[in-house]
């Protein structure tokens, strides 16, 4: 049942046009009269009115096939939509129509979405009541939907009721037990009473986070209300309900337990239904699954997790504060994975390309746009596919060039939408997929994945107000993407009102690179510019702001490659962006030679006003924030204050066009494979431009942030880290400073020409993927013919700081030094300072790799003095035998 014209219709739908099919309204009013004939006979669960709405042609079997997929005699409600229609190839104009046809079918306590082809046809000169089915396929269903509700008969008493899961338990010491019940039986329990909950995570690293959370490794915590979700088939196993007594209703606790689940229900395992029910419908918790929201009286609502979906299958979390206390895998599923893991592991389609038209307005802040994503399928068959997309955003369309338009389920407070496709696809299948969407979406600060120096402020008013910049990137999901970040190339076609300008990933098109398309899209008001990722991309961006174009240039850089540099500057900072145009072009090409090329071959940089400094750079571009004066804040004290390298923000940033962006990371625990190669980049450039003072001063830096944030958790917890207190400098300490030691001490022990050969080679081999630790080792390994492992597991996944005794002798033609460390063997390179008489200085780097290393230094001269880590390389705390 092949038919013509789809991507034209689908396109018209979206875009508001008329469907192209030349129907009449007798045409579509009989269409119509059809569906109703149809939802009349399914909702009454009637066979034979169902069956005469078939045509002759159509086998019985195919009919009675497609009525047991349909009819129920139990339905309270069924309601069939029409979603999109296409002619029928063979079919004279206005006589033949393939539907996607949805039907949403409701008892009394459960719900099921069905989407279905149909073949619908008129026979020649028949009325509006003769159209009939000729065909139907590739039904498809979303099942399990579940009316819940707390079980009005039957309250229970409870004295030290528990209920377990691992890491967890919950002890109702006192107290009243409803049960929530769904179709397929008990689902959840609302405890009332005088309860406790016990979490002990199993890790190391998530006891360090615990103990900054609740000052132990335990957490035990009073509480007066929970609600739990569990799977029906393991109420019994995980309820022991001989601890359970009947008692009389009191209609007051079954108030409080129904205002419970209507507060804590909708927070998980429920979905927003749109137009079809509004009603709140809620999905089972698989096996092994458990939920738990328990009130305690001194942190709040906390929330327990564990969801057999994600890759660390363990979380505890503060909804209000929105933090992250723990993040694990289970031991089941650590033994079956080990410690390393992608995020890609998750991933259910492939995204190829983007084609984005957006109207951006800053003021009003709200997008409204419309996307195309040409996907491939990972999934061995799939059915249904989630895009991630804010919340604050709605969807007003959703179509497919294969399919026409499809149903779009909304997963509360998660930023996710469920599409459903009508029929099953197989791997490899590409699908290319059209949104509609529009709404207020608030704008991204730079310090989301980017960096900014953390202020202090003052109690008066700035005298400066910043100009405002209205940032979109990875963390404001304002456009329909993969749930997993996955590379891909891109077009932008962004609009913003008349006065504004914007910077978007991609390179701008301009002059002869306009194309028609571009011409026919021009926007009635406004301003819009068109932006081209051909080099893949992880994640799409836009800034807008009143900008004005400051500077351009076409750089040369290595193999002949060529890399076009522009700045775009707020308008009174005009005249600091001009003077960025030669460190842009310095930078660009230091990195491109160290590593062998530029990634893009265009650099953006949008200099916006800011009360601090800081950057955010996604692919192809950089935001650089220009800090007032008089703004009332100081950022001396914070671990990206260099302030004897004014250009560092700038070089750092530009270093994630590598670091972040060409080279992405698995997960969030490799992070610092983007923000420590980023600051090492830096502090390279520091020491090319400005000297070696300026690049030990780093260093000093590097060092004494590690040390004094080293109780806070080790490198991998990335974005976690001081995540819990709410303080970004943690995580700037450990993964962006510590990260960047640690390369510093990985080059020390390898030398240069092995660190700087295994980096060019991890680059190239790694290129537009996302990578890890691991691969890094290897890489390192591969170069150096030498097993690596302690090193980054003590520097990566541990936090302790290794202590180093050691004692200096001057001899006779030689320095001998010697070091002892004290606990973990920690591999660290050394470097010992001769100062001699003459005033000449030798720096020796001594490799401390075991518990005790002695090493004789040939001495040049007169030795007048030895000094160890004089040039802060060494993350150690040293004390002199």
């Amino acid at each position: 049942m092949a038919c013509r014209g789809l991507v034209l219709v689908v396109v018209c739908a979206l875009l508001g046009a008329a469907l192209p099919s030349g129907q009449t309204p007798s045409q579509s009013e009989g269409v119509a009269v059809l569906l109703e004939q149809l939802e009349a006979a399914v909702q009454a669960g009637d066979r034979d009115r169902f069956a005469v709405l078939f045509g002759p042609a159509v086998p019985p079997d195919q009919i009675q096939q497609f009525g047991d997929d349909l009819l129920r005699s139990d339905l309270l409600r069924a309601q069939v939509r029409e979603r999109d229609r296409v002619p029928l190839d063979g079919a004279l104009p206005g006589d033949g129509y393939r539907l996607v046809v949805e039907l949403f079918a409701e008892t009394a306590r459960r719900a099921r979405i069905l989407t279905a082809l149909i073949d619908v046809r008129r026979p020649s000169g028949g009325g509006p009541g003769s159209w009939r089915i000729t065909g139907t396929e590739g039904l498809t269903a979303v099942e399990g939907l579940y009316r819940l509700a707390v079980n009005a008969s039957t309250q229970y008493s409870a004295q030290n009721l528990t209920i377990e899961a691992e890491d967890l338990q919950l002890t109702l010491q006192e107290g009243d037990v409803f049960l929530v019940e769904g179709d397929e039986g008990v689902t959840g329990l609302v405890l009332l009473g005088r309860g406790v909950m016990r979490f002990a995570p199993a890790p190391e690293t998530e006891k360090g986070q615990l103990r900054i959370f609740s000052g132990g490794d335990t957490l035990t915590a009073p509480f007066d209300t929970a609600f739990v979700r569990v799977s029906p088939s393991e109420y019994e196993a995980r309820v022991d309900a001989a601890g359970l007594a009947p008692v009389p209703l009191n209609p007051r606790q079954l108030r409080r337990a129904q205002d419970v689940l209507a507060r804590e229900g909708p927070k998980s395992f429920s979905l927003d239904l749109n137009e079809l029910s509004p009603d709140v419908w809620y999905l089972l918790p698989p096996p092994g699954d458990l939920l738990a929201e328990v009130r305690t009286r001194r942190h709040g609502t906390l929330t327990y997790s564990r969801s057999g979906a994600q890759a660390e299958d363990i979380t505890l979390f503060d909804r209000e504060r929105r933090r992250t206390i723990a993040l694990y895998p289970s031991a089941q599923r650590l033994a079956a994975r080990g410690r390393s893991y992608s995020e890609d592991d998750l991933r259910d389609y492939d995204v190829l390309d983007y084609d984005i038209e957006a109207t951006v307005s800053p003021e009003r802040q709200s997008v409204e746009g419309r996307a195309r994503l040409r996907l491939r399928v990972r999934s061995f068959s799939l059915s249904t596919l989630t895009l991630r997309l804010a919340d604050s955003l709605a969807i007003t369309a959703v179509a497919s060039a294969e399919y026409g338009r499809l149903l779009h389920l909304r997963i509360r407070s998660q930023n996710s939408v469920i599409v459903n496709l009508p029929a099953a696809v197989g791997r490899d299948t590409e699908l290319t997929l059209l949104v509609a969407y529009s709404g207020t979406i608030e704008p991204q600060s730079v310090d989301a994945e980017g960096l900014q120096a953390g202020g202090q402020g003052q109690d008066d008013a700035p005298l400066v107000t910043p100009e405002r910049s209205f940032l979109l990137s990875n963390r404001s999901f304002w456009y329909p993407q993969n749930p997993v970040s996955d590379y891909a190339t891109a077009t932008l076609r962004i609009t913003v009102p008349e006065g504004y300008g914007c910077v978007a990933s991609g390179a701008p098109r301009t002059g002869t690179d306009v194309t028609l398309r571009d011409l026919l899209t021009l926007p009635a008001s406004g301003t819009s510019s068109v932006f081209t990722a051909s080099e893949p991309l992880r994640y799409l961006a836009v800034v807008v702001s009143r900008f004005v174009r400051v500077g351009e240039s076409t750089i040369d850089i290595a193999d002949d490659d060529r890399v076009r540099i522009a700045i775009d500057a707020n308008p009174r900072q005009q005249a600091r962006g001009r003077a960025l145009m030669g460190s842009v072009e310095d930078i660009v090409r230091f990195y491109a030679g160290l590593l062998g090329d530029a990634p893009y071959p265009s650099a953006t940089v949008a200099l916006v006003e800011d009360e601090l400094p800081g950057g955010h750079s996604p692919g192809y571009f950089a935001v650089l924030n220009a800090p007032l004066p008089y703004t009332g804040f100081t950022w001396r004290n914070d671990p990206a204050a260099f302030p004897g390298f004014p250009d560092f923000f700038l070089a750092h940033e530009l270093a994630h066009q590598w670091w972040g962006q060409a080279i992405g990371w698995r997960n969030y625990h490799e992070q610092w494979i983007s923000e420590g190669f980023a600051q090492y980049f830096a502090a390279l450039y520091a020491r090319q431009t400005r000297g070696e003072q300026a690049f030990v001063n780093m260093l000093r830096q590097f060092r004494r942030w590690s040390v004094a944030e080293a109780d806070e958790g080790p490198i991998s917890l990335g974005y976690r880290l001081g995540h819990i207190k709410g303080d970004t400098r943690v995580l700037r300490a450990l993964v962006y400073n510590k990260g960047a030691a640690v390369l510093h001490m990985l080059r020390g022990l390898l030398g240069d020409d092995t660190f700087f050969n295994g980096l060019r080679h991890f680059y190239t081999e790694q290129k537009f993927q996302k990578t890890g630790t691991e691969d890094l080792r290897r890489a390192f390994e591969a170069e150096a013919g030498r097993s690596l492992e302690r090193f980054f597991e003590r520097w990566i996944y541990g936090a302790a700081v290794p202590r180093l005794r050691y004692a200096t002798s001057i001899g006779s033609g030689a320095v001998t030094a010697r070091f002892e460390q004290v606990g973990e063997i920690f591999d660290i390179p050394v470097t010992v300072t001769i100062l001699y008489a003459d005033g000449r200085v030798q720096d020796v780097v001594v490799p401390v790799t075991e518990a005790s290393v002695e090493q004789a230094i040939p001495t040049k001269g007169v030795a007048r003095q030895v000094q160890v880590n004089r040039d802060y390389a060494a993350v150690a705390q040293f004390q002199r035998f």
